[in-house]
Formats: structure tokens, sequence, C-alpha cells
């Protein structure tokens, strides 16, 4: 894998031939349809139960932090997003901003919080004005890419070693080239005593460097196991691999050691280019894109699918505003292959 001080893009492309197998409409419920408030509920709760993905259409939602209450429908336990990778705008107390990542920047598919000991199984995100073109959600079954990536040898790897994440966060204090997110902003802390009790309290490994920026590492499952589906699903993300940052300037000119995060397998064997590949092939194998409009909410199972966004352009006074908000949450257990 190419370490250089240079500008690099690995010759990978994210998201396949984006011959996407799935039908939009299966997972579609159009709010205006409904007699009543309680007939919408039931038939989500019910579509929850039986695929794990609802996308909603004329909710009529004018602020985004109204996905709260199409969240309640589902769970009442909202997370803080402590110990959160991405820097995050509020839209009120359990409504997040996802402007995080620029649109010319791929974010790869991944199962949100793969990398924390707790997760939302249930996270809930919309449109409140989207572009005319572009900027769609794709997500994809995690069953058929689990299934996928078991049958390849990085699948039995990845069964046998788990994954190591790496985190670099830097100091909101001290002068800093490349800036992604500081510790103290992940940690809602300025308190390098109470980051640490944090960070010990999970058993990561953590050093601090000499400019300030907190290293953590940390080894888990690949794999978390869906009780309902009584199938072990593969709980993980290429967005948490330094590759992430390839088309993003200034973090595409420092080592991938260096970059926000990186994951290894979890004996600290990188992944391969062709690793890579293999993984992209098995997201796409059962996709769609949520093409957003207006107001339109998706209610996702974070186990039962994985998620991501290409890279997009916006028109000359166009805008895309999103927001989500995440629950349900669900300590780690791993799988049991």
């Amino acid at each position: 894998m190419n370490n250089s001080k240079n500008e690099q893009k690995r010759n990978i492309y994210p998201f396949g031939n984006k011959n996407h197998t799935l039908n939009t409409d299966a997972f579609q419920i159009d709010c205006q349809e409904f007699s009543s408030r309680n007939a919408l509920e039931n038939a989500i709760k019910q579509q929850w139960n039986e695929k794990g993905l609802i996308v909603l259409s004329n909710t009529g939602m004018q602020h985004l932090s109204e996905l709260q209450k199409w969240a309640e429908i589902i769970f009442s336990d909202f997370t803080t997003y402590e110990g959160g990778s991405a820097p995050r705008s509020k839209w009120s107390d359990k409504v997040f901003g996802i402007d995080d990542t620029p649109s010319h920047i791929d974010m790869c598919y991944h199962n949100e919080a793969c990398y924390l000991p707790s997760f939302p199984r249930c996270f809930v995100i919309g449109s409140l004005v989207c572009p005319a073109e572009d900027g769609n959600t794709l997500v994809s079954d995690n069953v058929a890419t689990t299934d996928a990536i078991l049958d390849t040898p990085l699948g039995k790897a990845l069964k046998a070693k788990g994954i190591r994440y790496i985190r670099n966060m830097t100091d909101k204090y001290t002068d800093n080239a490349v800036v992604y997110k500081h510790w103290q902003d992940t940690f809602y802390t300025d308190s390098r005593y109470e980051a640490e009790q944090y960070i010990k309290s999970q058993n990561w490994d953590y050093e601090w460097l000499p400019n300030g920026t907190l290293r953590t590492s940390y080894c888990v499952d690949a794999f978390e196991f869906h009780e309902q589906l009584g199938k072990n699903m593969y709980f993980a993300g290429l967005v948490s691999h330094a590759a992430f940052f390839d088309q993003w300037h200034p973090f595409n000119t420092i080592t991938d050691e260096e970059r926000p995060f990186t994951m290894t397998l979890g004996d600290g064997s990188a992944f391969s280019d062709d690793d890579i590949k293999q993984l992209y092939a098995a997201y796409n194998q059962a996709s769609f894109p949520i093409v957003w409009q207006q107001a339109d909410v998706a209610i996702v199972d974070n186990l039962r699918w994985s998620h991501a966004r290409p890279a997009f352009n916006l028109k000359e006074g166009e805008q895309r505003v999103m927001g989500v908000t995440m629950g349900m949450m669900k300590d780690r257990v791993g799988s049991n292959f």
C-alpha cells in the first residue's frame, strides 16, 4: 500500500458497477395513503419487523428536529454520539447534521458506530432540502453482503482475526496542520483524565503523541449476531479505512498511520487493494439508492442494512440539508460462529 507523503488515491472505485439489484418501491411507504396516524405507525412497525427498512414520503416534515417523532415509533433511547468518529452539528438534542463529509468525497458503505462497544440498532435519516439530482444514499442488504464476504478467503480471515480500529484525534488547544476531529469533541470533555477513564473502561490501547494528539487502538469482532434473524452479520465499514481520505485534501498528503482513522485485520495485517475491492463488490450485490425528495425519512436497521453516500455535485443555488437521529442502543456481543 502506498504511504507516501504525496497526494494519492488507490485505484479502487467504491461502488462497483452501480447495477443495483433491489427495487426502492418494495420499501416505500407514502404517508398520505393512511387515514390515521395510528394506521401509519402500525404499518411502519410491521415493515420494521419484516424488512428492517422503511422509506417514508410525504411526511410533511418542516424541520429536522421532527425526526425525533418518527424515531420514537421504533425506539425511545437516543444516543448522544459520544465517541463517534465524525464531526456533527446539531438540529436538536437528539438530531444531528450529516454535513461532516464534503460532497466530492465518496462515503463508503458502513454500519453506523460499528467501531464502538455499543451501537444504535436503529437510525433515522431525513431530507429537508435536496438537490434536483445526485446526493442519494445507497443502502445494501447486509445478509447478502455477509454471505458474499464469508465465501472468500478474506471473509475467513475476518472471522478468525476480527478488525483493529486505529484513530488519531487532535488536541483542540494545539496548533494542528490537519484537523478532522479533536478528542475533546469526541469525548465531550477537556480533561485528559476523563477521556482516559472512558478509554480504559472500554479496554482500548491508547497513547498521547507529542503534539497532543490522542491515538486509540482496539480490536473487535468483524461480525455481529442479529437475534431476530438468527444470523451473524458483517458489521464494519470501509469508511473507517484510511482509503476514505484518498480524495480529501489535505488528509491525502499524510500517511495512512497519521490519518484520522484507519483499520486493519485484528492482527495488524493491512487490507490489500484487492481485499477492499472484494468488500465493495459484496456490498454492491444487493443494494439500491434512496433518491431523496424533500421531507423524506428513512428508518434503518443498522445491523441488517449498511449505507453509503457517493460523491455528488451541487448546481448553483442548490443545497443538501440532511439530519440523523439514532437509538435502540445495543452492546456489541460479536458473532456466535
